[in-house]
């Protein structure tokens, strides 16, 4: 069983880099890779690590990096990469900037917060709109203020997709003018060996899904989609993986794990067991990429 999409403490996951690997040897994971977004620091700290001691896989080089894609915010995994030479085009302050623009909207609307939050980087808290809403969300004036202005259901985790991604939205942030590019971020990747994969395609704000994920492949140079995930139909997953196979192009999946972040979501097995990706599923393009272990 292998997972392709974990993330630890080196972005907004909350296992350590070696709690994820104990934690994918106790769950019985033939091949893993750790994808923080937007960073590969994580595989800086394996260098110090006896990987052998913890984890007796093999470990797939990668990282999630953001893009625009029409204007929308989507995902590209890339595998395989070599992470000292691939350059992420990373706007240092970017979550802080998004994080003023959340409180500025917040001034706009008379809604309740504390002026002091801020990003912290030694901790999960390292998204904007992940801090912003937790915060906003304790107060339950708000909740009736955000429900009166359309902004319903939303948790901290939500938030990012529902408000920050959306343009019908009073929260709503352009990304466009600081984030590459799916075709740039794709050529980051490919500049650093690696694979490139459109991650967890059915959560996007698409009006049409499968037109525009078939419109990707058809005209950027991405290699592969993510098909498995935990949040997608079986009618989805078939559906996705018949477009893979349709443009020949490379499949993935894994569970997106986040550690106590997201506690219903479980390395290997994904929600409620509805996750179990055999190590055959990616033996058409593994021997292309690099591994390290």
């Amino acid at each position: 069983m292998i997972d392709l999409h974990l993330h630890t403490n080196h972005s907004d996951g909350t296992d350590t880099v070696t709690e994820l690997l104990e934690n994918a040897e106790k769950q019985k994971l033939e091949i893993i890779s750790i994808t923080d977004h937007d960073t590969i620091s994580a595989y800086k700290e394996l260098e110090t690590i006896n990987i052998k001691e913890k984890f007796s896989g093999k470990i797939i080089p990668g990282t999630e990096i953001k893009a625009i894609y029409k204007g929308k915010n989507i995902e590209v995994l890339g595998y395989g990469i070599d992470y000292k030479k691939i350059k992420i085009n990373k706007i240092e302050n970017l979550q802080e900037i998004i994080l003023e623009h959340l409180k500025n909207i917040a001034d706009t609307y008379s809604i309740k917060y504390d002026a002091n939050i801020a990003i912290d980087e030694n901790t999960s808290n390292i998204f904007g709109s992940y801090v912003f809403a937790n915060e906003i969300l304790k107060y339950n004036e708000n909740i009736r203020k955000l429900e009166e202005l359309g902004e319903t259901d939303l948790t901290n985790n939500n938030f990012f997709r529902k408000c920050e991604c959306n343009p019908n939205s009073i929260f709503y942030f352009d990304a466009s003018k600081y984030v590459s590019s799916i075709d740039e971020v794709i050529q980051e990747i490919h500049d650093a060996g690696g694979l490139a994969f459109l991650a967890h395609a059915y959560i996007y704000d698409f009006e049409n899904p499968k037109a525009e994920i078939d419109n990707i492949l058809k005209t950027t140079e991405i290699d592969g989609l993510e098909c498995q995930y935990p949040l997608f139909t079986e009618e989805q997953r078939q559906e996705i993986m018949a477009l893979c196979k349709k443009y020949s192009k490379y499949m993935s999946g894994g569970s997106d794990y986040h550690g106590d972040r997201k506690p219903n979501v479980k390395m290997g097995t994904g929600i409620n067991n509805n996750l179990n990706i055999p190590k055959e599923f990616i033996q058409n393009w593994i021997e292309k990429v690099l591994i390290i272990n």
